[in-house]
Parts: C-alpha cells; structure tokens; sequence
C-alpha cells in the first residue's frame, strides 16, 4: 500500500502531524471509542496528556494488530509534548530568571529567605554557573535557614563549580552533605546525574530516596527523580512517576506573615519532561520498524525526534530511509528534504544546506507550508535566511486564508529569535485563530509559547498572561511560568502586595 494511505494534515505545527485513520485502523473494524482512536482525536486537539495518558496504560490489551498503530501515534503525541516543553523551558528561563532577579532585588527585612537558591538553581539551569554559585553561597550563609535547605543549596553548588572545571571543590562540597534525609539524597543524585556521574549510582539513589519517602515524593523530589531516570534512559519508570504527579503543584511555598506568600518552582523541571517525552517518542516510534505499513511513516517522524534529541547522524539515516521510498508523497518528500538539509547544516555542511532550502524555497507556484517548514529549519539551527525570508515574506503579504498560517507562524517565530519582537507580534497575530485566540484547538500551543514570549519581550504582560492561564488549563506546568510573569507584572506595576502570588 501507498504512504498516500495513510499521511495526512491533522494540525498546523512546526512539523504537520501525519498519519490517516483509515490505515490505522488497517482491515479490521474498531470501535469508534477505542483507545488508538481517542488518542489520536485527543492528539488533534492538542491534549497531548490526556492522548497519551489514555493510549499508553491500554498497549497491553490491544490486539496485535493494532499494536503498531498504537506504538506510531504514542510516539507522535509524545514528540510533539516534547517539542512544546522545550519551548517552555527556554521561555521560562528568561521569565523565571527575570521573576527572581526582582525578587532579589526587592527584598528588605520582610523579604524572601528563598529567593537566592531558586535564582542560583535557575541560573545554573540557564548555564551561567559563576553567578548562581553566588547566589547559593548568600542563601547558605543565612543563619536562619534549615539543614535540608542548606544541604540542597550545596549539592547545586557544587554542581556550579563542577560546571567551572573546579573537580576538587565539588568533590569536597558533595562529601560534606547528609543523605540520611530522602530530600537531599535525591536532590544529590539529581545533581550527580546533572554532571554525568554515573559511577555515583545516582538511579541506585533515588530508588532509596523513594522507598525511603513515607508518604509519597515532594515535588521537589519528583523533579529530581525524574531528572535521574530520564538521564539514564529509564523512560518508563519515569513516565509512570509522572503519571502520579501533579505538576502545578510549587516546589516550595514561602509564606511571609499573613498575607504574603510566594511560590517557588523547578525551572529544570520543564528540561526534563522535555527530555523525558524525547526519549518516549523514539522509543515508540522505533517500536514500528517491523510494521512495514507504518514504517515509512515512522522513520519521518523518526528524524524528527533525533534531530531534537541532538542526534544527526540518527536523524540523516531516518530521513534517508524516508526519501528513498518511491511512493511517498511529494509534499513530504519536500518537507523530508528541508530537514535533510537542517542535518547537513549541523554537520558544519552550512553552503549545501542553504543551496538546498534555497532551491525549495524558490518552488512556483510558492508553498506557503514548504516555505514554512524552511523558515523553521533556520530556526531551529540558528541560520540567518536573507534570501529566504523575503520571499517567504511576500507569499504571507499576498496570502490569505488559515493556508498561510503556518507560514505567519514561521515568520513570528524567525523575527522573534532576530529579536524583532513588534514584526514577531505582529506575523504570529496573523497566524492565530482570530474567533478562539487563546484556545490550543485552534492554535498550535508552540506558536501560543511564542507570541506570549514577544508580548513578555515587549512588557505586554496582560496578553502574554492571557495566553498562559489558558494553556494551564491543559498543561499544568505551565502554572509556573504564569505566576513567574505574574510576580513580573506585579513588581513593574509597584502594585499591592509587589512579590505576592496568588
């Protein structure tokens, strides 16, 4: 059979979701509320927790038959959950980092104890390693916080200065700390894990930490233990913690008098669902090699997910096998062919990767979803597209209708990583649904990430909050960077209750 048969359009998104109902569903008739079926109308909706909470626990009773179907649309649902939380850690950096800044800034007498370790932890997840180590050290040196608190603060510095080359000092900061507490032993195995320091055992850690938990897992240690079982690949372990959490829950509530309380987050907690739904999408979607109804399918998404992963060579195999199919279907050989060329420019082969996207970009009659996709690709790998853009541009200016909303999308997305935040707005206002503006139904939550990010840039905080208490309502996580954004807007607006959250 064709790849005709079962590629489809289900979604506007950076890459279009694929796959058609009939060949999933193969010869065989299915109820029309099976599980397969109501993950991926769930998928179509954006509700990709619910698809893959609904999908995943019914694998085992599937019929073999529809095993395949059921592997290809997990992987799906789980490579666009990841791409959407890689988003939102990049944009929660810039927001939580802000957030706490003024928190530091702010504080007098009455002021956050707290603030210093969320801000250093949020600067070494931004990479900055010198700073935040300073911020560990004046939340250590404070006289009035406990010992766990103290002993998390110095597992993360010494994570700062393992990130500076300085072995030494963190060796001897890390044998200095307690683990008889389950908090600060998987906050260490966290940390060893962070660093790559697989000869701690941190997995051996954190199963001790669990077991050792009494009532459950905080989340501040779910976070850790996710960051330990998604680093060793233990992508069923950690989904299955996952399943028991509640991730809008704070990490820590600072209450100071009576009212005035302030909760603090886990900004890495966002990296690693990232990470952790990366690594289920390869996993499922290299569960449907065998089938070879749906393998052709597979290996385009499978070259997808390698790429996110930071894995090219993986990535140029999966999309190689894909455009060596005879049968499959020009518009997305196309696509296939622009993300071929992201993998040659990755590779350092940046002159042939830009003849390439130059050569689909300057197709007529013009695509405005090939043209998409190209923007997208100079995204993604951080390639100035001074030919491209323009002529991506003018199809968008001639253009009308929801056929052009990916390509406006693109655009917003292209202007926002030049920093043009005024023409980021206004090209992303032009792709959004105008009738349910806020609504993940009709808008890809990436492209809703991103114009709330420019509104953020451009301190309209009442839009970019808009955006974010409507995603919540999906996306749980989300709570942390609209409360974040909230403490902004208060701070800025020297409003009562500046560093209240409420």
């Amino acid at each position: 059979m064709t790849h005709a048969g079962f590629l489809r359009r289900a979604c506007i998104g950076s890459v279009a979701a694929l796959w058609a109902l009939a060949a999933l569903t193969a010869a065989t008739a299915y109820a029309a509320d099976d599980a397969v079926t109501l993950a991926i109308r769930l998928h179509e909706k954006r509700h990709y927790e619910d698809a893959a909470r609904t999908l995943r626990p019914a694998l085992s009773s599937l019929a073999p038959a529809r095993q395949g179907a059921a592997y290809l649309t997990l992987g799906i649902i789980y490579l666009r959950n990841a791409e959407l939380h890689h988003e939102l850690h990049r944009v929660g950096i810039a927001v939580q980092l802000g957030y706490l800044k003024k928190l530091v800034a702010a504080r007098g007498r009455d002021g956050s104890r707290f603030a210093d370790l969320y801000l250093g932890e949020a600067l070494l997840e931004s990479g900055s390693p010198g700073e935040a180590a300073k911020h560990l050290e004046q939340f250590m040196a404070q006289a009035a916080v406990g010992p766990r608190y103290k002993a998390i603060a110095r597992a993360s510095l010494g994570l700062s200065h393992f990130q500076r080359q300085e072995v030494r000092k963190a060796q001897a900061l890390w044998a200095g700390i307690d683990t008889a507490d389950p908090e600060v032993k998987a906050e260490l195995a966290a940390v060893y894990s962070a660093a790559g320091l697989q000869d701690k055992n941190p997995v051996a850690m954190s199963d001790a930490a669990l077991k050792d938990s009494g009532l459950g897992p905080s989340p501040r240690m779910r976070r850790n233990l996710l960051r330990v079982y998604a680093s060793a690949g233990l992508t069923d372990k950690g989904l299955d913690l996952l399943s028991q959490a509640d991730l809008k829950t704070a990490s820590y509530a600072e209450v100071l008098g009576k009212t005035k309380t302030i909760n603090f987050y886990d900004l890495s907690l966002l990296a690693d669902l990232a990470m952790l739904y990366g690594q289920a999408s390869l996993a499922y979607l290299e569960k449907v090699a065998g089938d070879a109804r749906l393998k052709g399918t597979a290996d385009y998404y499978l070259g997808e997910a390698h790429a996110n992963a930071g894995s090219v060579e993986p990535s140029l195999r999966a999309v190689g096998a894909f455009l060596s199919l005879a049968e499959a279907p020009p518009q997305y050989r196309d696509r296939a062919r622009v993300r071929q060329a992201a993998n040659e420019y990755r590779r350092g082969q940046r002159a042939e990767a830009m003849a390439a996207w130059d050569a689909l970009a300057q197709r007529q009659p013009a695509d405005p979803d090939l043209l998409a996709e190209t923007i997208l690709a100079c995204v993604q790998v951080k390639a100035d597209c001074p030919k491209i853009e323009p002529r991506a541009a003018l199809a968008a200016e001639t253009g009308r209708g929801k056929v052009f909303s990916l390509l406006n999308f693109a655009l917003g997305r292209y202007h926002l990583w030049k920093k043009d935040y005024a023409k980021a707005i206004s090209y992303m206002e032009a792709g959004r649904d105008k009738s349910n503006k806020n609504k993940i139904e009709a808008n890809d939550p990436v492209l809703l990430v991103s114009l709330a990010e420019a509104y953020y840039r451009t301190k309209q905080f009442s839009e970019s909050l808009e955006i974010y208490f409507e995603m919540s309502k999906q996306f749980p996580v989300v709570r942390q960077i609209q409360e974040a954004l909230q403490g902004v807007y208060s701070i800025e607006h020297k409003s009562a209750g500046d560093v209240k959250i409420f």
